[in-house]
């Protein structure tokens, strides 16, 4: 049996990046990005008029000139022009290039405007370039702007499209399959015997993919049988990426998934480890493809708490996407005797700032019930029995 953190570094040690393509710009929102996005140009890419009024030479102000004979008119999207007269002005729009022998802009609130003269009626401090947003102030041409491995949101996109990139390079999302196995396991939708369950933890597992952006899924159930599942799993390590199973791999006379596993080529890392829940955790890689196996004991809370520890760490760094831990401080003391890592389930509140605690054990792994409410979990380390309120522990959302 191996600790948490010899299983999690066994994990990330067999990460291989996800393949690379390209993507239009406007369907690439929730993707992450394969590459860096620079500035094509300076930005802002010209002396971009931050207000209307009128563009006027600093050099006339500071001489006393109030009145400003407009030379004409000049909009966004238009190009530059040049001031003719040191002592006259361009009537000027937002968003327009400041015209060439003009070095500020006085807005239109000031002025007072007939017969063509422009006279400033309101007091107001003029100084070079007031009012003008100055070519390259915000990035220069060649700038790094979004960095590879940042997941898109809208506002990257904005700058996606700005930059003129019609195409932008991303990872794939990978394909999963998310095996559920158990002869106890009916359809959500079927009439439920006494001693059977419905199917939950591929549709949690599958949710909290979708959740982190991988929706490139789909949901099996294979009975105890191992044939079957020798048969099964066999083609569906042909045609996915990743392998997300669950039950099947405690030591009881069914739990056929780690010796058919094996006979499939998958050399097994592990298929312990100290840890509460999911003890019997198995994790391995198949010997041709490196295509990585999941398999995670079947209880729910186990499945919902060893699918966000692990597989999707894993996944985003399949796909460079940064790890952010974070932290909280425990509501109230919290004692647990067992020599083992503990993932225990929290509510979060945000006090001033710091991230608050309140453990919310459960009965057991089988309780998934009590999850609702709960926010997250906790880590808290093996060789520890007893953590004091305000003890700062890794948190990790669900």
């Amino acid at each position: 049996m191996i600790s948490v953190k010899e299983a999690f570094e066994t994990i990330i040690a067999q990460v291989n990046e996800f393949p690379k393509e390209l993507c239009v710009f406007d369907k690439s929102y929730g993707r992450v990005l394969a590459e860096d996005i620079v500035a094509d140009r300076d930005l802002p890419p010209f002396h971009r008029v931050a207000m209307d009024g009128i563009a006027i030479a600093l050099s006339a102000w500071h001489k006393g000139q109030k009145s400003f004979v407009i030379e004409g008119t000049q909009g966004a999207g238009s190009p530059c022009v040049s001031l003719q007269n040191s002592e006259g002005c361009w009537e000027i729009m937002t968003g327009a290039v400041l015209p060439t022998g003009c070095d500020c802009v006085i807005p239109v609130e000031y002025l007072k405007i007939e017969n063509n003269i422009a006279h400033v009626v309101e007091e107001i401090q003029l100084q070079e370039m007031t009012n003008v947003h100055q070519q390259a102030s915000d990035y220069k041409s060649g700038s790094k702007l979004i960095s590879e491995g940042q997941r898109i949101e809208a506002h990257h996109i904005s700058v996606i499209a700005s930059v003129g990139k019609y195409e932008v390079e991303v990872y794939r999302i990978p394909r999963i399959a998310i095996i559920a196995t158990g002869d106890e396991l009916v359809a959500v939708d079927a009439q439920v015997a006494p001693y059977q369950i419905r199917m939950s933890n591929t549709y949690a597992i599958e949710s909290g993919l979708h959740k982190h952006g991988f929706d490139q899924t789909m949901i099996f159930h294979l009975k105890d049988d191992k044939e079957q599942l020798h048969n099964k799993l066999r083609d569906i390590l042909q045609d996915f990426d990743v392998l997300i199973l669950s039950g099947g791999v405690s030591k009881g006379k069914y739990d056929y998934v780690p010796e058919v596993l094996d006979s499939l080529g998958v050399e097994l890392k592990f298929r312990r480890v100290q840890q509460r829940p999911g003890k019997p955790l198995t994790f391995g890689v198949h010997t041709t493809t490196n295509k990585p196996v999941f398999a995670i004991p079947g209880n729910p809370v186990t499945a919902i708490t060893n699918f966000r520890h692990y597989v999707v760490p894993y996944l985003n760094k399949c796909c460079s996407l940064p790890q952010r831990p974070s932290f909280a401080v425990l509501k109230s003391d919290f004692n647990f005797r067992k020599n083992l890592t503990y993932f225990l389930p929290v509510k979060i509140e945000n006090i001033q700032g710091q991230l608050v605690a309140d453990p919310c054990p459960t009965a057991g792994s089988g309780d998934y019930a009590s999850l609702i409410g709960t926010h997250g979990y906790v880590k808290l380390d093996a060789n520890t029995n007893y953590f004091a309120k305000q003890t700062l522990v890794p948190f990790y959302p669900w």
